[in-house]
């Protein structure tokens, strides 16, 4: 799967808990984005690698929408080698 971020609080991309339970049910890496750089997590790193758990569940701004919480993930972009 994979999902971009525009902003990175506290150094965390934060993303919503059932795209990450839906990688980790079907042993599907995420690929997130932000301004042009990607961090690929497998996952076993969706769990493992996991820093922080919202303490709030978040609405969703769109109609019919899940309403979601947020895990985060310290920042630290893939190294491509050329």
């Amino acid at each position: 799967m994979r999902k971009n971020v525009t902003t990175l609080p506290s150094g965390q991309a934060r993303l919503k808990h059932y795209d990450v339970l839906k990688c980790i049910a079907d042993k599907d890496k995420m690929e997130v984005t932000y301004k042009g750089d990607m961090m690929t997590l497998s996952y076993e790193e969706l769990t493992s690698k996991r820093v922080y758990v919202s303490d709030r569940t978040y609405t969703s701004q769109f109609p019919g929408g899940k309403d979601y919480i947020l895990y985060g993930y310290d920042w630290v972009p893939d190294t491509v080698e050329l």
